[in-house]
């Protein structure tokens, strides 16, 4: 044997620990066997009692993320890699509970949101490429698709593209998520985002945004709109505003937290503003990312500059 043997064999101490790795990876595989096991049975009841909706529930998956996020905190085990294995984890669940296809747009230039989605989604999902927002939208409203990825909306889009989400019907796509839902640094400005959309029922994770469509007189200006919800107790960021008609105007509105048309402030905004408002679509709502940038030591806490007020 030579010296080079000698120098290419574990010690004895280094072999007893990789084999106690070896022990605990064997255990990792056996849980997440047994915990698959369970998303099958979920799976097999969401599709005997609500046939044909949409299996993602982005709300658990949000609370999901940031409790996994926060047991790992003050650990050796970054907080952020224990996140992106469980959105894997979430991914490949989905996947096993019904067969997604989710269209995103990508164009041959622009595939930032195409690998956003692959690394949110998982890499079981079946994901068609569009080089138009609309042929997104169009996928999605045909059955095509489960699930769209369109980039973050912004305030200088001349398209208008979301108008296209105001028809009325309970099966109208909503906005669901926004991705990625973990990030450092400001979104929309240093990192790509983008908005993803389905016919799902949003819920409240805690901590969320919510976009609406407002309608209205052409009279009613944007100062007024703006002050009235001040009033009324909503936190709003003005995203886009659509003229599609001389005579209306619609403003796109992100507000702070999970808004419904029930919620007693948005009522008392409807109330107030009487019959210039002609209309209002709620277009969904999302948890809002965690920044890693403005995490501290002590907790990793959802972030405030995801608003709509940062693009």
């Amino acid at each position: 044997m030579t010296s080079n043997d000698n120098n290419n064999r574990p010690e004895p101490e280094l072999t007893a620990i990789r084999q106690q790795i070896d022990v605990i990876d064997d255990k990792l595989a056996a849980l997440l066997r047994e915990r698959i096991g369970l998303v099958q049975q979920v799976g097999e009841y969401k599709r005997r009692t609500a046939p044909g909706i949409c299996p993602i529930r982005p709300a658990r998956e949000a609370e999901m993320v940031r409790r996994i996020m926060s047991l790992f905190e003050g650990s050796a085990f970054p907080p952020a890699a224990a996140a992106a294995m469980w959105r894997i984890i979430i991914g490949a669940s989905t996947a096993v509970e019904n067969a997604l296809v989710i269209s995103v747009f990508a164009s041959d230039r622009e595939d930032e949101l195409y690998w956003l989605t692959r690394e949110y989604f998982g890499p079981s999902i079946t994901i068609i490429r569009q080089p138009h927002i609309k042929r997104v939208i169009g996928d999605v409203m045909d059955g095509k698709a489960s699930v769209g990825v369109v980039p973050m909306l912004r305030s200088d889009d001349t398209t208008f593209w979301w108008t296209n989400l105001l028809q009325d019907g309970s099966d109208i796509p909503k906005v669901f998520a926004r991705i990625p839902f973990i990030y450092s640094g400001q979104p929309g400005r240093n990192n790509p985002s983008g908005l993803a959309f389905g016919r799902l029922a949003p819920e409240s994770s805690g901590h969320d945004n919510t976009l609406i469509a407002i309608e209205a007189d052409a009279n009613l200006s944007h100062s007024k709109l703006q002050t009235n919800m001040t009033h009324a107790g909503l936190e709003a960021s003005w995203i886009n505003i659509a003229t599609l008609h001389p005579s209306v105007r619609h403003h796109l509105v992100e507000l702070k937290g999970f808004v419904t048309a029930e919620d007693e402030n948005f009522r008392n905004l409807l109330t107030s503003l009487g019959a210039s408002v002609l209309k209002v679509s709620f277009l969904g709502s999302y948890a809002v990312p965690l920044n890693l940038h403005e995490s501290n030591s002590n907790e990793l806490r959802p972030s405030l500059g995801a608003t709509a007020s940062a693009k």
